[in-house]
């Protein structure tokens, strides 16, 4: 294996046994910085500190041997009956899963077939090694313990996977579709879909990483269990544990686009956008609801967020926020979404408790009071109105204990070249209102540094 990098190379021998470096013509390393570099590649096994100086002292751009694992002792056992193997944890097909599929008629049958072959999480095992006990086992540059039967290894490793540290096991490096080829267990990571995600595909599911040529229709959704991207723009919802780049925009009313990672776009129009995150948008953010429990960055040249609520836990800037038809425009820093949402529906279910106990005392406001002669409807209201009681009480106890907690937040900042009418911010529990112009607003504080 060979990892070029700018002065040296760290070429790892394909059974991981030996390591070799490479220093170029005009590389000048200290003996820490190669040892760094070893270290970057994984090589934590075997390093030779005489064998590292050898190299920095010798010929330049020729081949040094630095590192050298254990090989396996001979195994006494004969082949037999118990003969190590390794074996297969997933039903395995006759041919390997594609890494692109096109839309186009026949895109159902495909992606029938390609989801047919399961789907396994990273850190999963694919294969294990029966009859360890009859392995002799080595040790890699790397750190691996693996076994090896007359010589040769029991486990061999595909893409997207490696050993377990015991060496008994193949272990998925990240999530996706488990597959076999030529012997070896190995993850089909990320799917190329050629074409529109619409009415000739459905709804799209996948276990890693997916790259859709094309735009994500309205009324359909795309789940991963990694990261999207869209090359075009995204029109209907989208869920996914990575990252979110959509290259052209987002537009999904109806929708919501939530991503455990963080989200790109150029704009987004009346959307819902929830993000783990950063959410960077290059453009603007007209009328939707886009809330991050980390930062929102807009472009300082041409970001501009107009209309809607923009909820970030550590902050928010963009050059211009609201617009000169005093569209109300609601950001709000320091809290995480989470809670401000909390927040928003203790008062309204307080409210609706509220109503609940004006309309019991507005049937019999008298059965409320009287403590004898009531008759069983009125006996009912007053249970009824003390169960409403209760629970409003719950609500408001909550209510107040996460308003304490809000009010204590000190993070949380807010950016803009340029603030117009109509717009509300919201730093903790402290609002400031702008009527006219502003220019160069900073509410609280950036630790950043940059806007």
């Amino acid at each position: 294996m060979n990892d070029g990098g700018i002065g040296v190379d760290v070429l790892i021998s394909d059974d991981k046994m030996a390591c070799y470096i490479r220093i170029h013509d005009h590389g000048d390393f200290s003996h820490s910085e190669i040892k760094d570099a070893l270290s970057q590649h994984g090589v934590i096994f075997g390093v030779s500190d005489s064998a590292i100086r050898t190299a920095l002292s010798g010929e330049r751009g020729k081949l040094y041997q630095v590192a050298w694992g254990i090989p396996p002792h001979n195994n006494p056992s004969q082949a037999g009956p118990s003969e190590p193997r390794l074996v297969f944890t997933f039903g395995q097909s006759h041919d390997s899963p594609p890494q692109e599929i096109t839309v186009d008629p026949n895109f159902l049958r495909e992606w029938s077939k390609l989801c047919s072959h399961g789907s396994i999480r990273a850190g999963k095992s694919l294969a294990f090694v029966r009859n360890p006990e009859e392995c002799s086992f080595g040790i890699t540059v790397t750190g691996e313990k693996l076994p090896f039967i007359s010589g040769r290894p029991v486990l061999r490793c595909g893409p997207n996977t490696a050993p377990s540290s015991d060496g008994k096991y193949v272990l998925a490096t990240k999530s996706g579709i488990p597959y076999a080829e030529n012997g070896m267990p190995c993850v089909l990571d990320c799917i190329r879909i050629i074409g529109n995600i619409g009415p000739q595909t459905g709804d799209i599911s996948f276990p890693g990483d997916v790259m859709i040529f094309g735009n994500v229709l309205q009324g359909f959704h795309v789940s991963t269990w990694g990261r999207l991207t869209v090359k075009g723009n995204l029109s209907g919802s989208a869920s996914c544990a990575g990252d979110i780049i959509v290259e052209g925009s987002i537009n999904a009313p109806n929708a919501t686009v939530e991503s455990g990672g963080t989200i790109l776009m150029r704009f987004c129009e009346n959307s819902v956008i929830r993000a783990q995150g950063e959410v960077i948008i290059s453009e603007y953010t007209m009328h939707s609801v886009v809330e991050t429990e980390k930062k929102v960055r807009l472009s300082p040249k041409r970001g501009r967020i107009v209309g809607g609520i923009t909820r970030a836990k550590e902050g928010v800037s963009s050059r211009s926020v609201g617009s000169a038809m005093s569209v109300g425009t609601l950001v709000e820093v320091g809290v995480s979404p989470k809670v401000r949402r909390e927040y928003e529906n203790l008062k309204k279910d307080i409210g609706t408790v509220d109503e609940e106990i004006r309309r019991v005392r507005i049937i019999d406001p008298g059965s409320l009071s009287e403590s004898e002669n009531i008759n069983p409807d009125a006996l009912y209201l007053k249970r009824l109105n003390a169960l409403f009681e209760d629970k409003r009480e719950d609500l408001f106890a909550r209510l107040i204990s996460i308003e304490d907690a809000i009010r204590k937040s000190r993070s949380g900042y807010f950016y803009a070249q340029e603030v117009m009418p109509g717009t509300k911010v919201v730093l903790g529990m402290d609002v400031y209102e702008f009527n006219e112009v502003k220019r160069e607003v900073s509410i609280g504080v950036n630790t950043d540094e940059t806007y």
